[in-house]
C-alpha cells in the first residue's frame, strides 16, 4: 500500500511553516526490519501489563485477591526486563512504568482491604503475606542492613484483620 499511495493520493499531509510548504508522502512512514523489531519489543513488555489487569478481570467472581499478587508479579517482570540488555532501549519508559506500578502498590498499604481479600481467602490466609514480605526474623535483618523503618508484615496484617474485627464484629 505504502508504495503505491504516494501515487494514488498524493502526499498524507503538508507542513507549512515559515512560507515554507513541506509535503510528506506516505513512504516516509515506512517500517523498516528493526522498527518492526521494535514494535515487537514493545508489545512484549505491555503485554505483561496485558496479563496482569487479566487476573483482575471476572464477571463472574470476585477477583480483589488477585491485586497484591498481581501487581507484585509485574513488578518483577518489569524490573528484570529492565536489566536485560535485549530491552536497554526501553530503560527510561519501563522505569516509568515501574514507578507507576510501585505508586499504586504503595497505596495498597494504606488500604486494608486488600490484605483482607487475601487473608480471607481459602488458600492464601497470613502466610501469603509472610512468605513475600516476611515476619520478624526478615524485618530484624532488614534493620541490621540498615532500613530502620523495616515492617513486620505478617505482624501488620494481623492488625489489619484485628483492627476490621474489632470495628464490624
Amino acid at each position: 500500500f505504502i508504495g503505491t499511495a504516494d501515487k494514488l493520493f498524493g502526499p498524507i499531509t503538508t507542513i507549512w511553516r515559515s512560507g515554507l510548504t513541506k509535503h510528506i508522502p506516505w513512504s516516509a512512514f515506512t517500517f523498516g526490519s528493526s522498527d518492526w523489531d521494535h514494535v515487537e519489543d514493545t508489545r512484549i513488555i505491555i503485554s505483561d501489563a496485558n496479563e496482569i489487569q487479566q487476573y483482575c478481570s471476572s464477571e463472574s467472581q470476585p477477583t480483589l485477591w488477585h491485586a497484591i499478587p498481581a501487581f507484585k508479579e509485574l513488578k518483577m517482570a518489569w524490573e528484570q526486563k529492565r536489566s536485560m540488555p535485549k530491552y536497554e532501549l526501553y530503560q527510561v519508559a519501563v522505569q516509568k512504568g515501574l514507578d507507576k506500578v510501585n505508586k499504586y502498590y504503595q497505596m495498597m498499604d494504606k488500604k486494608p482491604m486488600y490484605v483482607l481479600a487475601l487473608v480471607l481467602h481459602p488458600y492464601y490466609k497470613l502466610e501469603y503475606i509472610k512468605m513475600p514480605w516476611g515476619g520478624p526474623e526478615e524485618q530484624e535483618c532488614e534493620c541490621v542492613a540498615g532500613n530502620l523503618n523495616a515492617k513486620d508484615w505478617h505482624d501488620e496484617a494481623l492488625k489489619v484483620v484485628e483492627t476490621t474485627m474489632e470495628a464490624y464484629w
